[in-house]
């Protein structure tokens, strides 16, 4: 195989020959290139090369949560301050891993609200359904206007509604 030697002015040449839209092949057999080179020089790697496997098995996320619902985990918390349930009985019983049990036991799961937060409408709070950033903070809220930026200046919701009542 006759091949050149990949040189800077080797490259500079396929770059001039790419952009008067040459062909590949042509600017191949042209510079003693192989039509491979050809292509990474012009940055069309895409189907060349090796071919990635089919994949056979389907991706799944690792030690991904189920959702479970805060009253699910309270009633777990409640069945374990009884205490004459097994761990597998509570299972079967909220019809979760056992595993799940043993860690709202360890204090591992905590019962977490899922629910809307609380918006104050008199206070000009409103509820957004997609969470954006805000400009102030560059937290991302789900209630507008910012509640952290309100905490910072000092305004609280005692003395808002305080003001109200007066």
């Amino acid at each position: 195989m006759d091949r050149k030697q990949i040189t800077a002015a080797v490259i500079e040449e396929a770059d001039r020959l790419l952009a008067e839209g040459i062909d590949h092949a042509v600017i191949a057999t042209q510079l003693g290139l192989t039509e491979y080179v050809v292509d990474v020089i012009a940055g069309d790697t895409i189907g060349r090369g090796r071919k990635q496997p089919p994949q056979k098995h389907i991706r799944r996320v690792t030690n991904a949560q189920r959702g479970i619902d805060a009253t699910t985990i309270r009633m777990i918390q409640r069945m374990l301050a009884v205490s004459w349930l097994s761990s597998g009985e509570i299972a079967r019983e909220a019809r979760v891993s056992r595993s799940v049990v043993e860690r709202v036991a360890a204090g591992k799961r905590p019962a977490v609200n899922t629910g809307r937060p609380i918006v104050f409408k008199d206070l000009g709070e409103r509820f957004l359904h997609k969470p954006i950033r805000c400009p102030g903070c560059h937290g991302m809220i789900s209630i507008v206007p910012c509640r952290a930026c309100r905490a910072r200046k000092g305004e609280s919701f005692q003395d808002l509604n305080r003001a109200d009542e007066e």
